[in-house]
């Protein structure tokens, strides 16, 4: 009675369960669940480990038949155990689809040992011939409708782009060796082309000084403010360069002169300005026009031409104006005093 009682030790079982040797595992336990009746909590606990032992056998049955056994059992923790194993095994079985499994191509082995050789060509399934292309005949010449219909594209699509865009420039001199320039550009969209928006926030960010405004839908309004001659330049220059790499278009840089001679109570000025448009392409819908000091002079720009302009003005000057009244006003005062002299009053005395 002591040697059933006693607790059994089911090490080598449960190794032989856990590294999978189910085999080895049921050999263990069937001796000891013959002389361990179901009362018995050893013989549960050996019946337990054979569940599990049988279910990796996949012997569902024989496991079905042990955990109804087991869920009858007066342990309660073991009677939990069984019935859920009875859960597992009582579920339906599903189907596994095949691409869930690989399987191994049968290996022929010879007698040496050596495995026959596989052929690893396959054998090419004739396929029927495509049937012949139909038959297109002779090429035959675009009818009279078909041109007809391409020129009234090309027709439609010329006057639609034609006057896309206006450009419209003034340069003038506002004071003697100051220069400014005014530049407006119409869309005929009402609405900013993308090189427009492009030239537009690239001459904000690198030209702050330069004054860009929107007086209408699709304009651009660029103005300089009166600078030096030399300080113009180099402001132009860059706003030639950021409209050329905005347009994509190669655009020539103006030459300027401004000539000016002094005389003292003005500044005659002489403005010139040269374009060569030899190397600028034909842009169609594009019109250009330029002028110098406000309107004085106006000229439509064309590819291929030689622009030469020409204004000249006069510029007052207030200090030479102010000098020259001052110089007056002593002349006559000089000459009041000498006809004083004459009529005998002499020079003005001091009172007695």
């Amino acid at each position: 009675m002591n040697e059933q009682t006693a607790p059994l030790d089911l090490t080598i079982a449960e190794t032989a369960l856990e590294r999978g040797d189910y085999g080895q595992c049921l050999e263990q336990l069937t001796p000891l669940a013959e002389a361990r009746p179901l009362p018995d909590p050893e013989g549960a606990r050996v019946r337990l480990l054979m569940v599990t032992a049988l279910m990796g056998q996949g012997r569902d049955q024989e496991a079905l038949t042990i955990c109804q056994l087991l869920s009858r059992s007066g342990e309660t923790q073991l009677r939990q155990q069984a019935r859920q194993l009875l859960t597992i095994l009582e579920a339906p079985a599903l189907d596994r689809p095949e691409r869930w499994s690989m399987r191994l191509p049968p290996l022929s082995i010879q007698a040496s040992g050596d495995a026959a050789p596989v052929s690893s060509r396959r054998r090419r399934t004739r396929k029927p011939p495509p049937p012949p292309p139909p038959p297109t005949g002779p090429t035959r010449p675009p009818a009279l409708g078909f041109a007809v219909l391409v020129a009234a594209v090309l027709l439609a699509l010329t006057v639609a782009l034609s006057g896309c865009v206006r450009m419209q420039a003034d340069l003038s001199s506002p004071a003697p060796d100051r220069l400014q320039l005014a530049w407006e550009i119409q869309s005929s969209t009402d609405q900013l082309l993308p090189w427009q928006q492009r030239f537009d926030r690239t001459l904000q960010t690198l030209r702050p000084d330069v004054t860009v405004e929107h007086p209408r839908p699709g304009a651009q309004r660029i103005t300089t403010a009166a600078m030096p001659s030399a300080a113009f330049r180099s402001t132009l220059t860059q706003v030639f360069q950021l409209l050329s790499a905005s347009a994509g278009i190669d655009l020539p840089e103006p030459r300027i002169r401004l000539v000016e001679r002094n005389w003292l109570v003005g500044v005659q000025q002489r403005l010139i300005l040269q374009l060569d448009l030899d190397r600028l392409p034909d842009l169609p819908g594009v019109d250009l026009a330029l002028g110098l000091n406000q309107g004085q002079v106006n000229q439509t720009l064309r590819s291929n031409e030689d622009i030469n302009l020409e204004a000249s003005s006069w510029r007052w000057s207030p200090l030479g104006l102010g000098s020259l009244v001052v110089a007056v006003l002593l002349l006559l005062s000089l000459l009041l005093q000498g006809v004083r002299r004459r009529l005998g009053f002499g020079f003005p005395e001091l009172p007695s």
